[in-house]
């Protein structure tokens, strides 16, 4: 009997053991301790560090000679990568962003990748040269988003650019870095005025005076609630029939060779043309320019908090408003799209909100394009307001008789028609370079008026 059998198979179950746990752990080590200490990893093989830019949609291949071990990314849901054999891998750019992309080979060696997704510029740029041929427009890809440069003819131009570099996605910033040429600032000398309906009813014809030379041989119309109306080629010369501005057109253009201003002046000296705000405003092109005549009202509202009620005031405005935004077309002509609104208050359908009388507001809007030559006037007219007006007569002492006093009383119920105008002047202007000169010397040099007193001074 064999006493040393135990002790050998002591020995050798222990040696098999220890080989046991030495292969799983060499097996284990390299990727463990790679994930375990990755920053110290990555600083060691800082030059094995590798940038791949690839465009949302598009993807790239990653060869590894030595075979791939194991693959990780850190943002699924920027870039995805797909092993395609035991060396190659494919990086596919899905959204926006940086992510990080660890790759370990057989040797247990770990290099890092840094993949950026950015916006896809090329074919963006591919599709300005083939719509805009003749504009210098150039794309270039920031992060997730695009940067337009360059210079283009005028803002239409440019916002059709920018329109369609938003079809990269919703996720794509696009900031614009577009120039345009110096085409000097837009002038609007408006006007907002009251004139009686009647009186245009009767003068209207001279409202409709055009220049068929100065609309660029387009035939112009009116607006009416059926739409656009044309005019023949005799009217604009005069010889057609006479139409009425109320009735029958609401939008005009106007030049400063028609009788317009003339027939504005009579119709103020026979006290019909009531002008309500004159103001001058001054925009950049494809920029807004706005005007509000009116004022605001106090809307209570009422906020409840911990069972307990509570009132805080809202103002809300109302009165005559008017926005524009000019543009400047290669011919010289200004695009102008404007929209007037005019609200006022009416007390007759509001509402009682805790004890408080909320008036509701009557709007009346318009939107529209328009384009004309520089100093050339167009009017937006239509906006009417009806009110009854009851005057009310009798004599002294007899009126206020019982019953008899009627005979002695007249009233006098009269419609009040009054229809508001709008007249918009655009023109272009510079700044200039040399200061206005200031006046100097004497007060009688400037016009102002000079007393002498007793000394002859």
């Amino acid at each position: 009997m064999d006493t040393r059998r135990p002790g050998r198979i002591v020995v050798l179950a222990l040696s098999f053991f220890l080989l046991g746990a030495g292969s799983v752990r060499a097996w284990q080590t390299p990727p463990d301790s790679a994930v375990a200490a990755a920053p110290p990893s990555v600083t060691q093989n800082a030059g094995r560090e590798r940038l791949i830019t690839i465009a949302v949609g598009n993807s790239a291949l990653v060869t590894v000679p030595s075979g791939l071990r194991r693959v990780s990314i850190a943002d699924p849901e920027t870039a995805d990568a797909v092993l395609v054999s035991n060396n190659e891998v494919v990086v596919n750019g899905k959204a926006g962003g940086t992510t990080s992309l660890l790759i370990w080979d057989n040797t247990g060696t770990l290099t890092l990748y840094t993949v950026r997704i950015t916006a896809d510029a090329a074919t963006l740029e591919a599709e300005f040269e083939r719509l805009f041929p003749d504009e210098d427009i150039r794309v270039s890809a920031v992060g997730s988003g695009v940067v337009l440069s360059g210079q283009v003819r005028d803002t239409r131009t440019r916002d059709q650019a920018l329109e369609l570099a938003r079809t990269l996605g919703e996720d794509v910033q696009v900031l614009d870095h577009l120039g345009l040429p110096d085409q000097g600032q837009v002038l609007l000398r408006v006007r907002f005025a009251e004139v009686s309906r009647n009186a245009l009813e009767q003068y209207g014809v001279n409202v409709t005076r055009v220049d068929p030379r100065n609309v660029r041989g387009d035939d112009e119309g009116g607006l009416t609630a059926g739409g656009v109306v044309p005019f023949s080629r005799d009217f604009l010369e005069g010889d057609g029939p006479e139409q009425t501005f109320s009735d029958a057109v609401n939008f005009f253009l106007f030049h400063d060779a028609s009788k317009f201003g003339a027939f504005v002046q009579a119709l103020r000296g026979q006290g019909l043309f009531r002008s309500l705000a004159e103001p001058n405003l001054l925009a950049m092109p494809g920029e807004q320019a706005s005007f509000l005549a009116g004022g605001e009202f106090p809307v209570p509202v009422v906020q409840g908090t911990g069972g307990a009620t509570a009132i805080s005031v809202l103002f809300k405005e109302f009165g005559i408003r008017l926005s524009f935004t000019p543009d400047i077309t290669n011919s010289g002509a200004i695009r102008l799209h404007v929209a007037p609104e005019v609200s006022a208050l009416d007390f007759a359908n509001g509402v009682e909100l805790s004890g408080f009388r909320v008036p509701s507001l009557t709007s009346r809007k318009a939107e529209t394009t328009v384009e004309l030559m520089p100093g050339q006037t167009f009017a937006i007219a239509g906006l009417m307001d009806n009110s009854w007006v009851e005057n009310s007569n009798k004599l002294p002492l007899l009126g206020d008789i019982p019953i008899l006093g009627a005979l002695f009383r007249s009233k006098d119920l009269r419609q009040n028609r009054t229809e508001l105008l709008v007249l918009v002047t655009p023109e272009l202007v510079r700044p200039s370079n040399v200061a206005p000169e200031l006046p100097t010397g004497e007060p009688d040099t400037w016009g102002a008026p000079v007393r002498e007193n007793g000394n002859g001074r």
